[in-house]
């Protein structure tokens, strides 16, 4: 099953390029990091990932935002192929 995973974060002030730069160098076993840009609106960060497999990816998305310092909220989008 291919999943591809949108997070959306928002950061402390001052903390979204930093954050964005971490989630861009991001490696992860069997996870891809598609694209991370800073944006504006009510989001700071979107960030767009892909895995064959949706345990790792979420695994690695909280890992991700567990260590990631000034991450305040987060929301995932997943959008899974089965085929």
């Amino acid at each position: 099953m291919a999943v591809t995973a949108w997070l959306l974060v928002q950061t402390e002030i001052g903390r979204a390029r930093p954050v964005c730069d971490m989630i861009a160098a991001m490696q992860y076993p069997g996870v891809q990091v598609l694209a991370a840009d800073t944006i504006t609106g009510p989001h700071d960060i979107i960030a767009r990932f892909s895995a064959d497999d949706l345990d790792v990816l979420s695994s690695a998305i909280e890992d991700l935002t567990g260590k990631a310092g000034g991450v305040e909220n987060t929301i995932t989008c997943l959008s899974m192929w089965i085929g």
